[in-house]
């Protein structure tokens, strides 16, 4: 991740934005509640090799 994410200054902003756009198409899928809550969790866990890298 931090390899693919450095030089593009992603912001707490657009990583949010993100975020909320993957728990979007998942749900518009019919994805289960819990199967989006684990995508949410291993998401933000790789907040830190995403942000400002």
């Amino acid at each position: 991740m931090l390899e693919t994410h450095r030089g593009m200054n992603i912001g707490e902003a657009e990583y949010l934005a993100v975020m909320d756009d993957i728990q979007e198409v998942l749900e518009r899928h019919g994805v289960d509640p819990q199967t989006r809550q684990e995508v949410l969790g291993i998401t933000y866990s790789l907040k830190d090799e995403i942000l400002h890298v």
